[in-house]
């Protein structure tokens, strides 16, 4: 296992500035996600990862050894030891599952015990004979995994390999994948544009945007303290309201909300407040309580999302998620009130009309 270390990585093609000076350190053994909208980079920082793509500018570290400087020094991919998981998994068709896992594997008494260790390891011991088309996509997926792994990389590299299967079997894959990793105790990233994704999988998440990492760290801080709003909405669905900090209390139109201690614009001042759709409680309309009328909403079985609107003035439609039962209907009016601490983030001092450009 070895650690993986990338510093001022850029990458353009033409004039298109895809990465403009990537930082992103990942620890031995751990499971690092890279997440980012489409076309953001992400897969371009992995093919650099991997040596398949060179960068213009920076450094790429695997342990103690630098593998691209963007100038002197490159060890090919074939030498970097490292595994490749791809999107569909690119399974040679007319080779068996045996032979796939044996691909990269050099000939020897030991061939035949490491491709049986394997397929146990991902659940596939009976297969080796078998063909691709003859697996379901989840299988075809953990043989890929087999075949990364074969080599004993220091390190396993996954594009979305997810992406292409249903919704209900990608999340009992990926489960099965990690577990795998885990066992194995390789040192793992993961590209994803899907957020639930790289929560539920990673010790630790990376956001790319705009070329650069805009937020390094673990699931449950990037989530609970995102670096602004933009970063708050792409981690899932939030509300975000105007209000004015005071001794790290936000008074916004839904009443004082407490920044727990969180460090925001604890000086005080014009703020922007998040208020994720988990913390705010429907319940009934009380003296003093901030009302709304339910607007719609959609219904999961095990939680619903339901929309909000209030005739307080400063309140957007808010979004709701309300776990088990049956939500409420539309055209009921509730009381609303906010659960734990929110998030505040300082806003810019508006310019007075008539400045100078």
């Amino acid at each position: 296992m070895k650690d993986l270390s990338v510093t001022g990585v850029t990458k353009a093609f033409g004039p298109q500035d895809v990465l403009r000076g990537v930082d992103l350190a990942v620890p031995h053994g751990s499971f690092t996600a890279i997440l980012g909208a489409s076309g953001s980079g992400k897969t371009t920082l992995l093919r650099i990862v991997a040596g398949f793509e060179r960068p213009d500018e920076g450094e790429v570290r695997l342990g103690d050894e630098v593998v691209d400087d963007a100038g002197h020094r490159f060890v090919p991919c074939q030498h970097r030891r490292i595994g490749y998981v791809p999107q569909e998994g690119a399974l040679f068709p007319h080779l068996s599952v045996g032979r796939n896992v044996a691909f990269g594997l050099g000939r020897g008494p030991s061939r035949k015990e490491r491709v049986d260790e394997l397929l146990e390891l991902v659940g596939l011991s009976g297969f080796r004979r078998r063909y691709p088309h003859q697996l379901s996509g989840g299988q075809q997926q953990r043989v890929a995994l087999a075949r990364a792994l074969a080599i004993e990389p220091d390190i396993v590299l996954l594009d979305e390999p997810f992406a292409s299967l249903d919704a209900a079997l990608r999340a009992s894959v990926r489960a099965d994948v990690l577990d795998v990793l885990r066992l194995a105790g390789t040192t793992s990233i993961l590209v994803t544009h899907d957020q639930d994704e790289a929560l539920s999988m990673a010790d630790q998440v990376a956001v790319l945007r705009h070329g650069v990492i805009a937020q390094l760290d673990t699931p449950a801080a990037l989530y609970g303290h995102p670096e602004d709003p933009e970063l708050a909405r792409f981690l899932g669905e939030s509300n975000v309201l105007e209000g004015e900090v005071r001794d790290e209390v936000a008074l916004t139109a839904l009443g004082p909300l407490d920044l727990g201690g969180w460090g925001g614009p604890a000086a005080g001042g014009r703020a922007r407040v998040m208020v994720r759709p988990e913390q705010i409680a429907l319940g009934e309309v009380v003296d003093g309580s901030v009302e709304g009328t339910v607007a719609s909403y959609e219904y999961f079985g095990h939680d619903a999302v339901v929309r909000v609107r209030s005739g307080a003035e400063g309140l957007p439609e808010l979004v709701v998620r309300v776990a088990g039962g049956v939500p409420p209907e539309p055209g009921r009016r509730v009381g609303l009130s906010v659960r734990g601490p929110v998030v505040a983030w300082p806003m810019e001092p508006a310019e007075p009309a008539g400045s100078p450009e």
